[in-house]
């Protein structure tokens, strides 16, 4: 790992940092501590000695003879009459001092009869302790002592502050290490493939983060799916859209090869081959007119406005009822030749819509219950407008229900796949291109339709299209 970007050495440097700087607080601190006791100390000894002292001057005849007298190891007296004069000191000579009235020991003491203060030295390396007691006559005697400050005793404690520091180092190095590996371990651990087996493991304030690569591992997985299932719906187009083409072209280039070579003399096989070159020509026709109806909506769909209404046409008002009536009589001789019943049961119902493509819509799906029946089985197709469990605002609908043959339960969600057939047999005997019910999935999508799907195996099925709420229409 980097340097610049390793976690564990960021971890590292900031535990040894932090134990660093509390060693070097614990030293400053420990050291402030002895200054204060010995200060502390210091200062009741001299007042011990003070009280010592003015005892002895008050009653001594004189007090200057007692001072002169006395000798006090490494301690100062100073007496001082009431008027805040020197009458003597034993370090200097009293003459030559300045009026001590404003020193706050002696305030003190001539105020209340005792009084102490502390004054650091110039030099800042040592503390000068004051205690004054007021004598019997008034004048007040001040004894002093200097005590090492600050500094100096962290002077005189720098070798052993020094080895401590060290030894703290070298224990924090080692403390700060094992515990940046600790730290980091349970992130090298995380196994990014599955992110929840390490959730009992992990830190807490992990959890979100390893939630949130599993919830983006599976939607990769899912997005992974979907390209293998568009790239295998591809595949699947590619090799359909060339078997539906080349079977025609490979029949009317037959018969036409035939015909051109002269092969084909008697005038009913003539006209015998015509027509079966005009039924593949027209199938061929059929197949592009809804190949490019798919091209069409699937453009639609990623595209808005007037470059949608170019490609399918415009919106306009479409009365259900008589469009169906139309397609049951383009219809009706399909049905006769298949022996299906074709019924025809309709309420008052409009919709705004593409003409084009709602009349596609049923044509397939009525075409498809035809194709997909028992001879002697029925069709109905019935449209109106009818609330719904899930809307209690009436939707116009258009519903085709057959006695076919059915569609399982495993089958119903790729009906509306490309060229996907049931009954691939039957659907090649009777044609069909494949692609009608997915211009009905899409074509419905356009609209903002809803397909519903009811089946049983050999009973038949019912499929409606149940459109949104339509404003109200004036025809």
């Amino acid at each position: 790992m980097s340097s610049r970007q390793s976690l564990s050495r960021r971890v590292f440097a900031t535990i040894l940092g932090m134990s660093l700087t509390t060693i070097i607080v614990f030293a400053l601190a420990l050291t402030l501590i002895v200054q204060q006791r010995l200060v502390h100390a210091t200062s009741a000894e001299l007042a011990d000695e003070a009280r010592v002292v003015a005892a002895s001057l008050n009653s001594a005849p004189s007090h200057l003879t007692m001072l002169r007298r006395l000798h006090l190891e490494n301690i100062r007296v100073t007496l001082v009459d009431p008027d805040g004069d020197v009458l003597f000191d034993s370090d200097t000579d009293a003459s030559k001092m300045e009026d001590h009235a404003d020193r706050p020991e002696i305030e003190q003491a001539v105020s209340t009869g005792y009084g102490s203060a502390e004054r650091s030295s110039t030099t800042l390396g040592e503390v000068m302790l004051y205690q004054a007691v007021r004598l019997a006559d008034g004048s007040v005697v001040r004894i002093a002592e200097g005590e090492a400050g600050y500094l100096a005793i962290l002077g005189t404690l720098s070798l052993p502050v020094v080895l401590m520091v060290v030894g703290g180092a070298v224990v924090a190095v080692v403390v700060a290490r094992r515990e940046s590996h600790r730290i980091i371990e349970p992130l090298l651990e995380v196994d990014l493939d599955h992110p929840r087996r390490n959730v009992q493991n992990a830190y807490s304030e992990m959890e979100p983060m390893l939630e949130r690569i599993e919830s983006q591992r599976q939607e990769l997985k899912r997005q992974m799916r979907v390209l293998a299932d568009n790239d295998r719906m591809r595949r699947e187009f590619t090799a359909n859209i060339t078997h539906e083409l080349k079977t025609p072209l490979t029949t009317v280039s037959g018969y036409a090869e035939l015909i051109a070579n002269g092969l084909v003399t008697d005038e009913a096989d003539l006209r015998d081959f015509g027509r079966r070159i005009y039924s593949e020509a027209g199938r061929l026709t059929s197949l592009v007119n809804d190949i490019l109806t798919l091209s069409n909506l699937d453009e639609a769909e990623r595209s808005e406005g007037d470059s949608a209404a170019a490609a399918l046409g415009a919106r306009e008002p479409i009365d259900l009822p008589l469009m169906l009536d139309g397609i049951v009589q383009r219809l009706e001789q399909v049905a006769s030749r298949s022996e299906i019943d074709l019924d025809l049961d309709c309420a008052p119902a409009m919709v705004t819509g593409v003409p084009r493509l709602v009349d596609e819509l049923a044509y397939n799906l009525t075409s498809n219950a035809i194709r997909y029946n028992h001879p002697g089985g029925s069709v109905t197709l019935s449209c109106g407008v009818e609330a719904t469990p899930d809307c209690d605002c009436p939707t116009p609908y258009i519903r085709v229900a057959d006695t076919g043959i059915g569609i399982a339960p495993e089958e119903q969600e790729k009906i509306f796949e490309r060229f996907y057939r049931v009954d691939k047999s039957r659907s090649k005997a009777r044609g069909g291109t494949g692609l009608g019910l997915a211009i009905v999935k899409h074509a419905a999508s356009y609209h903002g339709a809803r397909i519903e799907l009811e089946s049983e195996l050999g009973r038949g099925t019912t499929i409606t299209v149940r459109f949104p709420a339509q404003e109200q229409i004036e025809v």
